[in-house]
């Protein structure tokens, strides 16, 4: 069995800084153009369709979010069991992990997306959907639920190289796919005046070009990576142990995201223009979230191979030093969007009333950010130690119970707009110190010193 691949990063020795500078700005950049190419959707629906369209397909970003962050947490668990895996020099059961991972991607991505079709209409509903916005959000979630399949295996895939500290590859195969939704979006929107579907089509075809492209990369290498597409298949021992350390975090991914659908339903009672205000912010906020997103992949994986590695003094050091930058980092983001507030939310909407709902809510969800930094730093320092119940447990708790309880009191005594997105920055404090305290609880159980061989 081939071992190590020539496109790896050695997280476990030297200085932390500049490997996690190396790592962290292709994957930034990844994250960062995933959301501009996303907000492009955005940016055509808004520019060229009116208040209606936009409200719809920034509405249905919580029921897109209920199945990606499920398939985005099992990807987690692909990073670090291969990270762990191959940082302890285990090249055969890497191999498997490999092939499974696809097996999983490609049959998950298929499943999800049926159901994703079939469930569109109803949650909609329950989600109080304005009847001049319903029927367009359906028609979009059905263009975009077809390249389900697509977007799970690029996820997957990309785990896998980020797992031995390749992300400059992820970031260019997003590159191309990314232009490619953009030229698609304008030409479905504005050539063939095929509205939210265009843009649903768009995104479609870009993730499965995404996709092909990474699986292309795993098929040339010439590593414990290497791909073979015959043999491809769920193996079930490799597959247990993805799920063990990924199903908690895909869950707790789903399960937030019911939380956020009931946040959502509130927005809705405001009606049309709310929404489309709203929309208008939590696109611009993505790309802070890309920050947030990119600094907590980096600390999951510079942890679990050190971890893997028997490095346990310098995988606690990887949790502390990248938390500290990802908050500096994500703060000043946060200021920069602030002051550049109106040009920036104009990319969105020309609507004087969305600006202005926008505007209300984006000052204070950009400064506290970072909050959210520490919250998800605890979290993916239990998981790259091998934790994974504990941090979905208190996210369950800290988040998901304490946002919906919120809605259920505070909003219902108070309801007004602001009552929405005030829980967010709360609700990571709350988390973030039962996270810490669980794992100050769980660390101490490994030596404070690395194993040198």
């Amino acid at each position: 069995m081939a071992g190590r691949s020539s496109h790896e990063m050695d997280i476990t020795h030297g200085s932390v800084f500049p490997k996690y500078v190396s790592f962290i700005i292709p994957m930034m950049l990844t994250y960062l153009l995933q959301y501009a190419f996303n907000s492009a959707d955005m940016i055509v629906i808004g520019q060229f369709e009116g208040a209606d369209s936009l409200a719809a397909v920034g509405s249905t970003t919580v029921l897109v979010n209920l199945i990606v962050n499920f398939f985005a947490g099992l990807s987690n668990g692909v990073n670090i069991t291969v990270a762990t895996d191959y940082a302890g020099e285990k090249f055969d059961d890497v191999s498997k992990e490999v092939h499974t991972a696809m097996a999983t991607g490609l049959l998950g991505g298929v499943i999800f997306g049926v159901i994703g079709i079939l469930s569109s209409r109803p949650l909609l509903t329950l989600m109080q959907s304005p009847d001049n916005v319903i029927d367009l959000s359906v028609a979009y979630l059905f263009a975009y639920y077809i390249g389900m399949p697509g977007l799970v295996l690029y996820n997957f895939s990309a785990a896998i190289l980020r797992a031995i500290g390749d992300t400059r590859r992820p970031m260019n195969y997003l590159i191309f796919s990314g232009i490619l939704n953009v030229v698609l979006n304008l030409f479905t929107v504005i050539v063939l005046g095929l509205g939210v579907v265009g843009v649903g089509i768009a995104t479609s075809v870009s993730n499965y070009a995404s996709a092909l492209l990474t699986m292309r990369a795993l098929v040339k290498e010439d590593s414990c990576l290497k791909l073979n597409l015959n043999s491809i298949g769920i193996q079930k021992d490799v597959f247990k142990s993805m799920m063990k350390t990924g199903l908690p975090v895909g869950l707790q991914g789903s399960i937030f995201s019911i939380s956020n659908i009931m946040i959502q339903s509130c927005i809705n009672s405001f009606g049309s223009v709310y929404m489309a205000g709203n929309s208008a912010s939590q696109s611009l906020e993505g790309f802070q979230q890309g920050l947030m997103n990119a600094n907590a992949n980096t600390l999951l994986t510079f942890t679990s191979q050190n971890v893997g590695a028997k490095k346990w003094l310098r995988a606690r050091k990887c949790i502390k030093d990248i938390m500290i930058w990802g908050c500096i980092g994500t703060l000043v983001f946060g200021i920069v969007m602030v002051v550049f507030n109106k040009p920036l939310l104009g990319l969105f909407t020309n609507d004087p009333d969305a600006m202005s709902v926008a505007m209300r809510r984006l000052q204070p969800m950009a400064l506290f950010a970072f909050l959210g930094i520490i919250m998800d730093g605890m979290a993916n320092g239990l998981r790259g130690f091998g934790y994974s119940i504990e941090p979905m447990v208190a996210t369950l708790i800290g988040a998901c119970a304490f946002r919906i309880l919120w809605l259920m009191t505070l909003f219902v005594l108070f309801p007004v707009y602001e009552m929405t997105f005030i829980v967010w920055p709360v609700s990571y404090v709350v988390t973030a110190i039962a996270e810490g305290i669980i794992l100050k609880k769980k660390l101490r159980r490994f030596p404070k010193h690395d194993l040198e061989f």
